[in-house]
């Protein structure tokens, strides 16, 4: 609805930075400052001093250094996030998370430990 605050886990995708498609499959490492959404098949490394957004299409094995993740897709791996962490319903996510702020949505499957600290995790 025009002039609605949209909640901190939602987004347009006009309002990422940029966007690697559902077709691509890429190994390495990505480094970023502003916002990334993943829609295809990474393995390796993040490190984000922005936004993650792992799309209902993704598939991440990788370990991710973060600000803030939004995940709707499946992702395995350790990850430390600086803000927040947001797993969505159609979220898959096997590893560890350590962050200040959670949300699990009914219908997410996460399997790993949380460790909740304070918001001085470095990102690198």
């Amino acid at each position: 609805m025009i002039g609605e605050k949209k909640a901190a886990t939602e987004f347009d995708e006009k309002d990422i930075t940029t966007i690697v498609a559902d077709d691509l499959e890429i190994k390495g490492t990505i480094r970023f400052k502003t916002s990334v959404m993943l829609k295809g098949v990474f393995e390796g490394e993040i490190y984000s001093e922005g936004l993650l957004v792992v799309g209902p299409t993704a598939r991440v094995n990788a370990s991710i250094t973060t600000q803030t993740l939004v995940s709707h897709g499946e992702i395995t791996g350790n990850v430390i996030a600086n803000e927040q962490v947001t797993l969505k319903s159609t979220s898959i996510h096997n590893g560890d998370i350590s962050t200040p702020n959670i949300i699990i949505e009914n219908g997410s499957v996460f399997n790993g430990s949380c460790a909740m600290r304070a918001k001085d995790i470095t990102v690198r």
